[in-house]
């Protein structure tokens, strides 16, 4: 009783009371709200493409922070990049996959630049504007290597250990502010004075394909991009698969091609040089009487000692002599050219090249062991020698069924001396080697540490003395498909590739025996493997796997004991084309490139290096996801198995048809498995997408389906849409005029009469109609289904428009929301204060 009394009479402990109190509410608001800040955020930075988390300072209280400085900051960050962002990514190595991009060396700080690029599943291409950043000789944090392995938790640990073992230095993603280049792949990059170059490429999708003939240059120390706008020239028409060089202060295109809806796809063997230093183009004009290098795309290209070399390449023409007359057939070019470079330096003016006389080009014989012929080689300049890896060659067969060989070898062509050289490893040397100096002076022991003081890496094989081709056995379809015999659908589902044996040839080793030759088997296989979570597990044993294929392991990959595909170790990259190579000092990097087993594209992801001083072996960076890679383009069900069916039994499947009916669902408004009207929804959602796709490629498809049957892509032979016979025949009168000649002018020699030059006209005038006779169906039909792409484009970015928009209206909402619980917490504690001091009142 007494305490009572004396604190109903102590009115400042009473209002210190009630003051702590109201600090305790403050603070709890102050957490609510910094609370509900935290969730704005991570939602815009959702939302936002370009947006990037950067570390906050601790929020000021909510009577210091009025609803315009919280606007004001929910504006900024949805905002676009003012400034560029570096964020390291989450995975060893870039992903997905991605075929057909840049890869640069900067020299001045010994970093690799990785822009562009495509990814192709078998049902949707993917193209990238992304630009990563890989310092390899950096070490990954400790703290990172714990995110890593909590993150593969989820797959049960499997492999981690074995991932981890990986020295992958570090990639970082370079967010930029605008502009940027668009995506794009198959393009060209070359670093001059602390800026990359990127010129043209391609966006190849479903629903569009562009060329491009744009310029960018990125700043390696600022981080960002800029539009190199040409001051002068005659800019190279958009292109890709072309190819550049820097020589001088000058960079250098060759090559490339343009492929179109209508027109005819061209081939290029132009020069266009661009200088640098007064951003001007100029190109190097030849009369029709020069010998050039024929048009090609995906050539090898380098300078040395001021001269311009090119080697290989591929291009498609037009073989009238072929049964059909306007089939396109495949050229892989097997030539090497020379251009010498200093006549261009001795006749420049004021910085252009404009006024130069083009120089000559030389083409020069195959001497030493050089490579087989082949497309899609890579290859990169190391001192005075073009060193190439890989490649496939494609041939036809039978019902004109492409058979490819790819290449997993390197080799050398010194350009100096003009000679090939295969670069085989050597063997393993306990000591150093012993390299006679010259003017007879004492052997000198030479140690290959790695340094700038090499031996000749050919001295071995200058033996040969005969000039032939290397002996290349190459991973022929049979090979491939042995070796990378099952992937994930896009179900989930695990598919084998289904291998019919000969007689005699039932032996699951076979494959494994015919490794031998390629020092990439490994005959013990770890079953330590990291597996995808997207495959379906459930309806997949080691039992159906022994009954669908008897193969289970290979030199690429294995089967686990879950039966799912994953990586072995191996001693040397795949075969592969189109690879990324670099050389950082005297080592050589191979970096990605894609195979093909069948129709199934595979987009690899490892990473090798080689010290090109010792040649002893290949020295794996990073093997690679291959193996978890999910493939959307299973439509051929003669040439996959997979484990959904539960093999090749026909009764099973009867038996299981027959139980189903005896034993038929019973539907339950209760029942949890029942499915619910949402999900209903979602299938067929997808279902329409799925269709929506099938429904672009099948347009895509069509349209050179079509191109390629009636020769539609020559532009002599195809009339315009819109244009009559005469309109027709008047634009093209020369070309048919020579048509008629041939034909009915031949005949009429035959017979002993010359046609005049009016009937020769009048022939032509017949030909003409007769060709515009049989294309106009066709061409109206290319109409239609270039309509059907621009309607189908303009529907998809009305659709993202709209979805942008109710993503905008949400976050909006969200905050409007967010600012009335603002009020609320900021009017409590005074609404609660005059509530107090009403009643006291």
């Amino acid at each position: 009783m007494g305490k009572k009394d004396k604190k109903k009479k102590d009115p400042e402990k009473k209002a210190a009371l009630a003051a702590k109190k109201e600090a305790k509410a403050d603070k709890a608001a102050v957490k609510r709200l910094q609370k509900e800040q935290d969730r704005l955020n991570s939602l815009s930075i959702q939302d936002s493409d370009r947006d990037h988390p950067t570390t906050t300072t601790p929020s000021a209280s909510p009577q210091e922070e009025s609803i315009d400085s919280i606007l004001a900051s929910f504006r900024q960050r949805t905002k676009e990049l003012e400034t560029a962002v570096l964020e390291p990514i989450d995975t060893p190595f870039p992903s997905p996959p991605r075929g057909n991009f840049t890869f640069t060396l900067c020299p001045t700080n010994g970093l690799f630049y990785m822009f562009g690029g495509e990814y192709y599943d078998g049902s949707e291409n993917l193209v990238f504007d992304e630009l990563l950043r890989w310092n390899h000789d950096a070490k990954t944090d400790n703290n990172e290597e714990e995110d890593r392995n909590s993150d593969n938790n989820d797959n049960n640990n499997i492999n981690n250990s074995k991932e981890d073992s990986y020295d992958t230095g570090k990639w970082t993603r370079i967010l930029s502010p605008a502009p940027i280049p668009p995506p794009r792949c198959a393009h060209s990059a070359v670093f001059h004075n602390d800026g990359i170059y990127i010129f043209g490429g391609e966006m190849a999708t479903n629903e569009k394909y562009h060329h491009y003939k744009d310029l960018w240059r990125f700043d390696v120390k600022k981080n960002f991009f800029e539009e190199c706008k040409s001051r002068g020239g005659s800019p190279p028409a958009a292109r890709s698969g072309h190819r550049a060089v820097v020589w001088r202060h000058y960079m250098i295109i060759f090559g490339g091609f343009q492929e179109e809806l209508r027109a005819e796809t061209r081939w290029f063997n132009d020069v266009h040089i661009f200088d640098f230093q007064t951003n001007i183009w100029c190109e190097l004009k030849y009369n029709k009487l020069a010998r050039l290098p024929p048009a090609r795309s995906a050539c090898n290209m380098t300078v040395c000692a001021d001269a311009l070399f090119i080697y290989g390449g591929y291009s498609k023409l037009k073989n009238a002599n072929a049964p059909g007359a306007n089939k396109s057939e495949g050229i892989t070019h097997i030539d090497c050219w020379v251009l010498s470079l200093k006549p261009l330096l001795n006749s420049s003016k004021s910085g252009c090249l404009s006024g130069a006389s083009p120089p000559s080009w030389e083409r020069i014989t195959r001497k030493g062991e050089y490579p087989s012929q082949r497309a899609g080689t890579s290859a990169i300049l190391h001192k005075n020698k073009l060193l190439v890896f890989g490649g496939v060659l494609d041939s036809e067969g039978d019902q004109h069924k492409i058979e490819s060989v790819f290449y997993d070898d390197l080799f050398a062509l010194d350009m100096e001396r003009r000679r090939w050289f295969a670069m085989r490893l050597k063997k393993a040397s306990g000591g150093g080697r012993r390299r006679k100096k010259k003017d007879n002076q004492d052997d000198t022991k030479v140690e290959n540490d790695g340094g700038d003081d090499t031996d000749n890496s050919e001295e071995e094989d200058e033996g040969l003395e005969e000039d032939a081709e290397a002996v290349s056995s190459g991973w022929d379809l049979d090979k491939l498909r042995h070796d990378m015999f099952a992937f994930i659908d896009g179900n989930g589902n695990i598919v084998y590739e289904k291998i019919e044996h000969e007689d005699g040839d039932n032996d699951p080793k076979t494959a494994g025996e015919e490794e031998k030759p390629h020092e990439g088997s490994n005959p013990s296989i770890d079953v330590n493997v990291t597996v995808s979570e997207t495959a379906n597990t459930e309806e997949t044993n080691q039992g159906d796997l022994k009954s669908v294929e008897k193969i289970d392991a290979s030199s690429v990959m294995q089967v686990d004991s879950k039966g799912l595909p994953s990586t072995v170790t191996r001693q040397t990259p795949l075969p592969r084309i189109n690879c990324a190579v670099a050389i950082k000092g005297n080592t050589l990097f191979i970096y990605g490139g894609v195979v093909e087993v069948g129709d199934r594209e595979v987009t690899l992801d490892d990473c090798w290096s080689i010290d090109l001083n010792k040649r002893e072996k290949w020295t794996c960076i990073w093997p690679g996801q291959m193996h978890k890679q999910v493939w959307k383009g299973v439509d051929d069900d003669d040439s996959y198995i997979s484990s959904d069916q539960g093999g090749d039994d026909d009764d099973d499947e009867n038996s299981l048809d027959e139980d189903f009916e005896l034993d038929p669902i019973h539907e339950d408004e209760n029942n949890d498995e029942k499915i619910s009207e949402e999900e209903r929804k979602k299938a067929k959602k997808a279902a329409k997408k799925a269709k929506d796709k099938e429904k672009r490629r099948g347009v895509r498809h069509e349209i050179l389906e079509l191109k390629e049957k009636l020769g539609v892509d020559n532009a002599q032979r195809t009339p315009q849409m819109g244009e009559s016979v005469a309109e027709f025949y008047a634009r093209t009168t020369e070309y048919w005029s020579a048509e008629a000649a041939k034909s009915a002018g031949a005949a009429a020699a035959d017979s002993g009469e010359r046609l005049s030059t009016k009937e020769l006209a009048r022939e032509g005038f017949l030909l003409a109609k007769e060709r515009y006779e049989e294309l106009k169906p066709v061409l109206e039909r290319l109409d239609e289904l270039e309509n059907m792409q621009q309607e189908g484009a303009e529907e998809k970015q009305k659709k993202k428009e709209k979805k942008s928009s109710k993503k905008e209206r949400s976050t909006i909402d969200e905050f409007l929301q967010l600012q009335l619980q603002i009020v609320f917490i900021l009017l409590e504690p005074l609404v609660l204060l005059l509530h107090k001091q009403g009643r006291l009142a």
